[in-house]
């Protein structure tokens, strides 16, 4: 089996089987003196009016707004470009048998001048690496391949299972598969910047790793903080960590993905 084969395979493989501590601090009792003898007579207490507040009286902070989690991935596309980065490793029942594996995709889509996106893959799975870069001119309809650094070939984008293969890729298709779970079981935290994007930042223990990874595996422990920009609901950022069961294998998987330089000028062009 050839390197492009193998290639395919996995891809198909994805696509058919692939988610305050608060400090208290008691101030001490003020010290009375000596002894209270009978020509003495003790002062009298501050009447509420003298005393002076201390931070043991101030309100808390306020808990973050309630806020529903909403994210719409498809928004992606309203932007004229951006960046784009995957990292998976850990225990995983992809091949139909518990083994660690470890996957990386880093990539650029542009919506100008031309509608394009370029992409490096590489994957371990077992021990068997493979790499390969892919770049998609949608306006011209071609795509060209280039595996572990071979010369580019034009492949000819001929129907729709051509760019299914390239969907499995994108980033599109991993932020819609690895779903988040129920809605109603994400906190909200609050705003934050992240890869310079004004965002909402979520959190759930409850999130999925559904799709190939999922495939006779449990999770546990899971830890899963989203980044949603608040200005237009697309992904900014996730890292889901938790513990995982494939078939009767125990250990772990560590999930990221992220946008960043959005809207920074592109120039995404035919290899050859």
């Amino acid at each position: 089996m050839n390197n492009r084969t193998k290639v395919l395979t996995a891809v198909l493989g994805l696509t058919l089987m692939v988610s305050l501590t608060l400090a208290c601090t008691l101030p001490g009792l003020p010290s009375l003196g000596g002894p209270v003898t009978e020509e003495e007579t003790p002062a009298a207490p501050p009447s509420p009016a003298q005393e002076t507040p201390t931070s043991e009286g101030a309100p808390p902070e306020p808990p973050p707004e309630e806020r529903p989690f909403e994210l719409d991935v498809e928004a992606l596309e309203n932007l004229s470009s951006y960046a784009y980065s995957l990292h998976i490793d850990g225990l995983s029942a992809m091949a139909g048998s518990a083994e660690e594996m470890v996957l990386d995709i880093e990539g650029q889509r542009q919506s100008q001048p031309t509608k394009a996106e370029q992409l490096s893959f590489s994957s371990v799975t077992d021990g068997d690496s493979t790499t390969m870069e892919i770049v998609y001119i949608e306006d011209l309809g071609k795509m060209w391949i280039r595996e572990a650094g071979d010369a580019w070939q034009e492949v000819p984008v001929m129907d729709e299972s051509m760019l299914s293969i390239f969907d499995a890729f994108s980033m599109l298709y991993w932020w819609e598969i690895l779903s988040v779970g129920d809605p109603e079981d994400v906190q909200y935290v609050g705003q934050e910047m992240m890869n310079g994007v004004q965002s909402h930042h979520y959190r759930s223990a409850e999130g999925s790793l559904w799709g190939a990874f999922a495939a006779g595996c449990t999770f546990a422990s899971v830890e899963d903080d989203i980044w949603v920009a608040v200005d237009g609901n697309f992904p900014v950022k996730r890292e889901l960590h938790a513990g995982v069961d494939c078939q009767d294998e125990s250990g772990e998987i560590n999930f990221s993905m992220e946008v960043r330089d959005i809207n920074q000028p592109l120039n995404i062009t035919a290899p050859m």
